[in-house]
């Protein structure tokens, strides 16, 4: 009996594991958690190994060479469109739990995906469970640049995934700005949980301590949308180095963005728009809460909320928290990591005693967010800025020198970019191996610090509120 318990635990797993997509930011943030729990990091994404040689061997080549290694890569990762109706989300959770071990756990964040998903997870020792996971399936039939085309195309997928899953949200998700180069592979089909499930449900009543605390990670920024079908919809562009009006209304910059990429279209020609959504990647969609709020009533638990609108806002909170923390158990707070998307290394931030201010992108708008915290926090010594390569030199993208004289103004001993190839960024496949031997490189050590505590938390956000300090920026740490 107990051996065909564990063969299917092992079946679901990687059932689960078919389904979800590697590059994803809120796949990482569940499996950089899961690795620091088990006291490892998450080089490569936790897909393969953290290598200087790998990471070189990736830069070497020409430009249109690393970039069709970005297509190539993205070609595995999508499900043939007729394995569609199999997809099942109650087999994604059970991949995201059991990625965990039994427990008890003191708390456990659920929600949408930001740097609270990767650090404050870590900070507290708690397992995070995302709302909102990616499904991608093969589309080599549409092109990239015709949005309606894309839609119309996948609309039937997406109401067949709709139907078979009746508690998710299915958004179809279009950037040809940023995710181009999967775009010429792979259509983005998000699954966005409108209740808990019964693995969720499980999860929370039989791995959690008693009187435990859940932690709701709520982004409310939305985007507009196109109804496909009953609970799917079509998203055209998300958040980035183009900003939402601009994929609706295409002007000269998205012009000659085209003909760089050497498209047969000058312009995009979105479909009409009939409502907002929760933005499909980055945004909380609140009916999710009522079935929170019936598991922790019945199971007696606690329960916060980390409010923001932009998922980069919750990242001033989360640095300023961690100097808090490391002030109180007597370590130096003048250390300061910016990691960006899935570049992100929670147990090699702590190994090195580094303040973690997570980056959503490497565009305009979380340049300015990243500017605006160092003007606003108590200055750091050293300021190390790991940045994501994407495959794509995409409108609206900051240039590394920029990220350099950004960390050198505001470090009072060091300021640089790290894990970075100059010549081949954005278009670097070899970016991925880099970027935690980059983090290990700095040259500092702590031991594994006793978790945080949510009634820490609890008593930072009200002393931050008090003395208004402008660093933790716009978050908001809430009691329900």
């Amino acid at each position: 009996m107990m051996r065909a318990k564990k063969a299917k635990k092992f079946v679901q797993r990687l059932q689960g594991a078919q389904m979800i997509t590697d590059f994803e930011c809120s796949i990482n943030a569940v499996r950089a958690t899961a690795s620091y729990l088990r006291g490892h990091g998450h080089g490569a994404m936790s897909t393969g190994p953290s290598s200087r040689v790998l990471g070189k061997l990736g830069s070497l080549p020409p430009s249109r060479v690393r970039a069709e290694a970005f297509r190539m890569a993205a070609r595995p990762q999508g499900l043939p469109l007729e394995q569609a109706r199999e997809i099942d989300v109650d087999l994604i959770d059970t991949w995201v739990t059991q990625q965990y071990g039994p427990g008890p756990y003191p708390a456990v964040l659920i929600g949408a995906p930001n740097g609270a998903a990767f650090h404050l997870s870590a900070a507290l020792g708690v397992p995070f469970l995302p709302q909102t996971t990616l499904v991608s399936v093969k589309d080599t039939g549409t092109h990239e640049d015709d949005p309606v085309q894309a839609m119309e195309a996948l609309a039937p997928t997406a109401q067949l995934i709709a139907q078979n899953n009746p508690r998710v949200k299915v958004y179809h998700m279009h950037d040809p700005a940023q995710d181009r180069p999967m775009m010429q592979q792979l259509a983005f089909m998000r699954l966005k949980r409108l209740s808990l499930g019964p693995v969720y449900e499980k999860f929370l009543r039989e791995r959690l301590a008693p009187g435990a605390t859940i932690i709701q990670l709520e982004n409310t920024r939305d985007w507009r949308t196109t109804s496909t079908g009953e609970r799917t919809v079509f998203q055209f562009g998300c958040l980035g180095g183009v900003p939402e009006e601009e994929f609706h209304n295409s002007g000269e910059r998205i012009k000659k963005f085209l003909e760089q990429e050497n498209s047969s279209y000058r312009r995009w020609d979105p479909p009409q728009t009939d409502d907002r959504s929760p933005d499909g990647e980055w945004g909380w969609d609140p009916a999710l809460d009522d079935s929170i709020a019936r598991v922790a009533e019945e199971s007696n638990l606690q329960r916060r909320r980390l409010v923001v609108n932009e998922p980069q806002d919750a990242s001033g909170f989360i640095a300023e928290l961690y100097r808090d923390w490391y002030r109180s158990m007597g370590w130096e707070d003048n250390r300061l990591l910016v990691q960006t998307y899935a570049h992100v290394d929670p147990a090699w931030t702590l190994n090195t005693g580094s303040v973690p201010l997570w980056n959503r992108f490497h565009a305009s708008p979380e340049f300015d967010s990243v500017q605006a915290y160092l003007e606003q926090a108590r200055p750091y010594e050293d300021v190390y800025i790991s940045l994501f390569a994407h495959g794509l030199d995409s409108p609206g993208i900051v240039p590394i020198e920029d990220w350099e004289i950004l960390a050198q103004r505001h470090a009072t001993r060091q300021g640089k970019v790290i894990g970075v190839d100059h010549d081949a960024h954005p278009i670097d496949p070899g970016a991925v191996f880099r970027y935690q031997k980059a983090i290990k490189d700095i040259p500092a050590r702590k031991p594994a610090p006793s978790p945080l505590t949510v009634s820490l938390i609890d008593e930072f956000y009200r002393r931050a509120t008090t003395e208004q300090s402008g660093a933790i920026g716009h978050a908001q740490w809430l009691v329900p």
